[in-house]
């Protein structure tokens, strides 16, 4: 399953995505409400992504520690921000041979897959087992 790779290949989607980012990011930067989880908010439990914003937030500022505390996932947004930031800038022969490149990564390594499914186990893991320090930090 290819999931970053066709991402990397539209400029326009990165651009969109980023502009989105940049926008959420960019609010609660200046301790304004962005986006809201609208499962959390709707239902009272937090999503598997709730968090991740601040989170990164965090990373960006240095505060590692404080950074994993929130969301353990942190770091790989980071990383693909990084690779999608890419995607926007280099010109479209690069851009393609990139999301060549991670479509190969992909289909070797199932790194889509992987990620999908540990996203959603460690979401379930803290949801179960560390229910009072998710909620904590969460909500």
């Amino acid at each position: 399953m290819q999931l970053f790779s066709p991402l990397v290949r539209s400029r326009k989607l990165c651009s969109i995505l980023v502009a989105a980012a940049g926008i959420h990011f960019g609010l609660m930067s200046l301790n304004l409400p962005g986006w809201q989880c609208p499962i959390r908010h709707g239902f009272g439990v937090p999503c598997p992504g709730c968090g991740l914003s601040r989170a990164t937030l965090e990373l960006l500022k240095g505060h590692v520690h404080h950074a994993l505390e929130i969301h353990a996932f942190a770091p790989i947004v980071l990383g693909v921000g990084g690779l999608v930031v890419t995607a926007i800038v280099l010109p479209k022969p690069k851009r393609i041979r990139l999301a060549q490149s991670v479509a190969r990564l992909e289909d070797q390594t199932g790194l889509s897959i992987l990620l999908i499914s540990s996203f959603l186990e460690y979401w379930l893991i803290r949801l179960y087992f560390f229910t009072t320090e998710l909620y904590r930090v969460v909500m």
